[in-house]
């Protein structure tokens, strides 16, 4: 899919402008994650994407790069994105210096990371929709 400046000017305007300072996320970021977006989304469940209120697709590609610009950039994206895996601690001990990550044992690193943001848990929830539908047995 080619993201397209009408694309990246519909999503600086959703989640009421969030990301539409053009000074603070540049373009050609935008265009990366929203690409990033369009491979996370390219089943089939998905459908095709439009410019539209109620498209599943671009709904869901919406979520997916909000999530990962929020995720990956804070609020920050001049600082670029660190290598550091930023996943919720569940406990630590000061005493012999432990600490675990909050991993679900049934959920792995990539989907946890998701849970992260309010934007990750909504594609989260339409990504399982995506996934629903009639199977043949």
């Amino acid at each position: 899919m080619d993201i397209t400046p009408a694309i990246v000017a519909d999503f600086r305007g959703a989640f009421n402008g969030q990301f539409g300072d053009v000074e603070k996320w540049s373009d050609d970021i935008i265009a990366d994650v929203l690409c990033e977006a369009d491979a996370e989304t390219g089943g089939s469940g998905w459908g095709a994407f439009a410019l539209d209120c109620d498209n599943f697709k671009r709904r869901g590609m919406h979520l997916y790069a909000a999530h990962w610009l929020t995720f990956f950039y804070g609020d920050n994206p001049a600082g670029g994105v660190g290598g550091i895996a930023r996943l919720n601690t569940q406990s630590k001990q000061v005493g012999d210096e432990s600490i675990s990550y909050r991993v679900a044992s049934m959920m792995d690193a990539g989907n946890d990371a998701l849970t992260y943001t309010v934007y990750g848990q909504q594609f989260y929830r339409l990504r399982r929709r995506a996934g629903m539908g009639a199977r043949v047995i």
